[in-house]
């Protein structure tokens, strides 16, 4: 009988190269490329191959790209592709079309305090094209091929709102559903069946800043950010909770003045760091700065409302995406305290603000504000601040190398897909 093989040995790892420190968060200067399941990319062989959809006389093959997902995805403004077959001949045919549409599908129970319970639905998108239509009177036999072209808009038809990803998402008592569908109708004289084939797609535009990030509040801007355009300064305001406006403290000249100045810009990319900085002015009290320097809290908190009842109520969702790391910049001066503050944009790839006139809205904003310092100071106030601001899923200015790397084809954010959507579309 042979000896088993022996185990390869090991050696302690010498003090002049200690083994590197790894953490669950990376930090600001890596990127992460995997995380959760690997998602396989398809081979060459299934790559060549076609979305196929069958009905007993119809099929439609699309070929869009394969970017790995499930269903049939395009990006912004992407154009639906394929053909249309007849895999039997359809006589008596009036009319061949194919529609690319969008719809919002708002359900709610009753359990939930709903005032009109049941169903609602809002159409987003409604593009037909016509294949084939018979003359006045009479009618045709169809079969062999038929290829299509469909374009997504970039607006909710007859509105200036962007139009909304494919989204899903529950809330206690109701959920809502942004899908989209390719139709094909065959329509037939008499009382013959109507023919009709309907495939569900993605779409996942990407959107991007409107103007570059700032990596850092000057600080310049941290002194007097009025005098900067690249910042904008905001005066928080004290208020005591449980107290009404009439039943204030008389001493609010005595009070700390505190002011959050943040870039101008409205939109930022997902995934990216925000920089704040805050300004704590407290001359009457000059402990007190240093001691509300370290009762700061700021989060981004994620916001999804659903009009409901009729577009009476709003069901609405918070959940914070991430909480600002603070830093003390300065406190050199009697009376007054500079901090520094990071905010990460979410989880990059994956946010996205967006809005549909009295259906269905995701907002972000950043929520600021200071505790007491002590318990039993029951009379200090609490100073809040609520800045809206907008996200999008990928960065400034990547738009031209995409385009040019892709042959001009939109990348869709896959980063915004739903697992969940998948297998309720393929059950």
């Amino acid at each position: 009988m042979e000896p088993a093989d022996l185990p390869p040995s090991y050696s302690w790892i010498s003090s002049n190269s200690p083994a590197p420190i790894y953490s669950e968060c990376p930090s600001p200067s890596e990127r992460v490329l995997q995380k959760g399941p690997c998602v396989c990319w398809p081979s060459s062989e299934s790559a060549s191959q076609k979305f196929i959809y069958k009905s007993d006389s119809l099929e439609v093959r699309l070929h869009p790209p394969r970017w790995g997902s499930v269903l049939p995805a395009y990006g912004l403004a992407g154009t639906v592709e394929g053909v249309l077959t007849f895999r039997k001949t359809c006589t008596h045919v009036l009319e061949v079309s194919v529609s690319l549409l969008g719809c919002i599908t708002t359900s709610a129970s009753q359990h939930a305090t709903i005032a009109v319970p049941g169903i609602d639905k809002v159409q987003l998108l409604k593009k037909k094209t016509v294949l084939f239509s018979a003359k006045a009177g009479s009618s045709a036999a169809m079969n062999g091929e038929h290829p299509f072209a469909l374009q997504f808009p970039h607006h909710i038809d007859n509105g200036t709102n962007a139009l909304p990803p494919s989204y899903t998402v529950y809330q206690p008592g109701v959920s809502t559903e942004i899908a989209y569908h390719v139709r094909v109708d065959v329509v037939r004289k008499g009382l013959r069946r109507h023919e009709k084939l309907t495939v569900p797609v993605l779409y996942l535009p990407k959107s991007r800043p409107t103007s570059p990030p700032l990596e850092h509040i000057p600080w310049s801007a941290r002194v007097d950010g009025e005098n900067d355009e690249r910042v904008r300064c905001i005066q928080l305001s004290p208020t005591w909770p449980g107290r009404s406006e009439s039943n204030s403290p008389p001493y609010l000249e005595e009070l700390p003045v505190i002011s959050l100045t943040l870039p101008s810009a409205q939109s930022f990319a997902s995934g990216d760091t925000i920089p704040l900085s805050l300004k704590i002015e407290s001359p009457g009290s000059p402990a007190l700065a240093k001691m509300l320097s370290y009762n700061v809290h700021l989060s981004l908190v994620k916001r999804q409302k659903t009009w409901i009842s009729l577009g009476h109520q709003v069901s609405v969702r918070e959940h914070t995406l991430s909480r600002a790391g603070v830093y003390l910049a300065d406190d050199t001066r009697e009376g007054l305290a500079y901090l520094r503050l990071e905010l990460k944009a979410g989880e990059a790839g994956r946010e996205c603000s967006w809005r549909v006139d009295g259906a269905v809205a995701i907002e972000v904003s950043t929520s600021d504000s200071r505790t007491p310092v002590r318990e039993h100071l029951k009379d200090f106030p609490t100073y809040r601040c609520e800045v809206p601001v907008a996200l999008t899923t990928d960065p400034f200015g990547t738009l031209q190398n995409e385009l040019f790397a892709l042959s001009g084809v939109p990348f869709p954010a896959l980063g915004l897909s739903d697992p969940a959507r998948h297998l309720r579309a393929l059950a």
